[in-house]
């Protein structure tokens, strides 16, 4: 079966470099880096949905727009909050980007985009601050509204191993 290191390294260097050095908002992500969250998000997936090599490719891609979309908020000199609002909006970007590399892999490249770029709005639905009965019901009638759940577990509960 496939591991992360293997899958992981199959990014360019340039990409795993940014992903390896950028930090995380200790708040949301006590594991640190971007790197460290995508590993324990790939682990949970490979263990708790054992054979889903979409899921696998999902974690790797999920949060690659993280370094782009960095915010960092100081307060006397000191680092308080780190925000990556809107980072789930650059996966088809990366994906379209990269995809080839996992060629290998039988793997839907349509649900690994909708996965990716809705697993924010599943948090969302989850803890339901997706509160309008009428945007539940169109997030429910996704085509991908199971797996982007399944995907959603993972991002949430890798801490949990």
């Amino acid at each position: 079966m496939h591991n992360f290191e293997e899958l992981y390294g199959r990014l360019p260097e340039d990409i795993r470099k940014r992903l390896d050095t950028s930090e995380q908002d200790p708040h949301w992500h006590p594991e640190g880096f971007v790197v460290t969250h995508i590993k324990m998000v790939f682990e949970y997936a490979d263990k708790h949905f054992s054979g889903d090599l979409d899921l696998l490719v999902c974690a790797i891609f999920h949060d690659m727009g993280k370094p782009d979309t960095q915010q960092k908020f100081y307060s006397n000199g000191k680092v308080v909050k780190i925000s990556n609002k809107g980072h789930e909006n650059l996966a088809e970007k990366y994906i379209e980007k990269y995809f080839h590399l996992y060629s290998d892999i039988t793997t839907n490249k349509e649900k690994v985009i909708a996965v990716c770029k809705n697993h924010m709005r599943a948090h969302l639905y989850t803890d339901k601050r997706m509160s309008n009965p009428n945007k539940r019901k169109v997030f429910e009638s996704h085509p991908y509204f199971k797996d982007i759940m399944n995907f959603s577990i993972c991002d949430e509960n890798y801490l949990k191993g």
